[in-house]
Parts: structure tokens; sequence; C-alpha cells
């Protein structure tokens, strides 16, 4: 089970942001056992994190041996040298910019739906663009509304969210993956008792979909109840609603 999370790698910001959604780095998910994984620490985005120290001591380490090698090595000024280093630094940054500049703007248009109070749109709007990053700024919110008494997400769009959330729960970040569980866990308890249910016959088709998506999902990502910490508590309290509904 392990292993579904193992060699993965980080996704780079696409060349074409309006075609393709963009993952901004995040906490990884290095192993699902006791012995090698460690809990990661919940903390805000950490965009400086893109370019990591590692990162440059390779780059930097990398450009040093093929100067040395080269025979001109010994009369290039420190400008010269180190300029293809700073030439790929400065790359990486106009690329960090582009991403952010596109994740602005389609969070732009997401709130606009939410303070308009149309949901339905909004759903519409996240399942249209596959923009994980995106989906997991606005996931919470509507994870809140679901465990208000007047909420405003209707059971039609949970079922509309769900490849989505799957595709959290099988991300390598374990922010997309809380976040994930969270939206789960919030939806099972929100209409448990029409998930529950001993009647034959479902009166609501959603309900009846809901169930059959929420099962055939966790049989795949019940493995995240192995992880240490808070993923893997929201994990087995998913675990022990669905296996009820066996």
């Amino acid at each position: 089970m392990a292993s579904k999370t193992n060699n993965v790698k980080k996704r780079n910001s696409c060349n074409n942001i309006e075609d393709h959604s963009i993952d901004l780095p995040r906490k990884r998910i290095s192993n699902f056992t006791n012995k090698n994984m460690k809990e990661v620490k919940k903390s805000p985005k950490q965009l400086a994190a893109y370019i990591s120290p590692e990162k440059l001591r390779h780059d930097s380490r990398t450009f040093l041996v093929n100067s040395s090698d080269s025979g001109s090595s010994q009369t290039e000024s420190p400008s010269s040298k180190y300029s293809g280093f700073f030439s790929e630094v400065s790359q990486d940054h106009e690329t960090m910019a582009q991403v952010l500049f596109s994740r602005n703007l389609r969070l732009n248009v997401a709130l606009t739906f939410w303070r308009k109070r149309s949901i339905t749109e909004l759903v519409a709007y996240l399942v249209r663009i596959e923009d994980l990053g995106v989906v997991v700024d606005c996931l919470p919110v509507l994870t809140n509304s679901l465990q208000e008494e007047k909420q405003y997400i209707s059971l039609g769009c949970c079922v509309d969210l769900l490849p989505l959330v799957k595709s959290l729960l099988k991300s390598k970040f374990e922010e997309y993956v809380i976040v994930g569980l969270n939206w789960l866990q919030a939806v099972i308890k929100r209409w448990w008792s029409e998930l529950s249910s001993k009647t034959e016959i479902i009166n609501d088709g959603n309900i009846k979909i809901l169930k059959q998506q929420l099962s055939g999902l966790w049989e795949q990502e019940n493995h995240l109840t192995l992880v240490p910490g808070y993923t893997g508590n929201i994990a087995k309290d998913v675990d022990a609603y669905l296996l009820q509904l066996h």
C-alpha cells in the first residue's frame, strides 16, 4: 500500500497556463509506513521553497564542475563565470510569477461565484478548470458550508466534486490529502442518515450515486489510515463510517 506514494515527482508549472492545471509546491507525503514516515507539520504555503537550497547548491556545484573542465575557466571573470547560473534562477522566478498570476485570476473568478452564492456555478467552474491548486484553496470553504445549519452546497454539487476529491487523495502533497479527507468527512456526516438508511429503495438518485462512489473511492484510498498523525486520524474516522455501508 505504501508504494502508492513513493517515487513521485514534483510537478512543475506548465508552460501553457491557460490550458493546464498548475500545482504550487506543497509538502509531500514521502512514505506511508510508520518506520519511515514523519508527520509533516501543518503550516502556510511556503512559496519561497519553490527554489530549494538543495537545488541551488546542486546547480551551483554543477556549473562550477563544468566550468573547471573548460580551458578558459582560469581566465573567466566572476561575472561571466556565474552568468548562466543566475540566468537560470531568473527564469525560475519568471515561471513562478506566471504561476501566481494565473492562480490569482482563477481564485478571483471563484471568489466572484462565492460572493454571489452561485455555488452550482462555482462547482462547475472548479470541475471545468481541473486545477487542483485552486480546488485545494476553495474546498475548505465548501467544507465549512457543509457544517453550517444553513448550507449552500447541494448533494448534487458534492457528487460532481468527487472526482476532484479523488485526485486530491492521490496527491503526493499532504496538504492536498488533508483537504480532501476533511471534505469527505463533512459530506459523509452531513448525509449520513440517508447514506446509512437500510431502505432498499432510495428515492434520491444522488444518494445512490454518492454511496456507490464513496465505496469505490475508499477501496482504493483506505491505505491512508496507515499514515501517522492528523492525516491518518481523519482517514480512520472516514473508514469507520464507510465500513458500515458494506
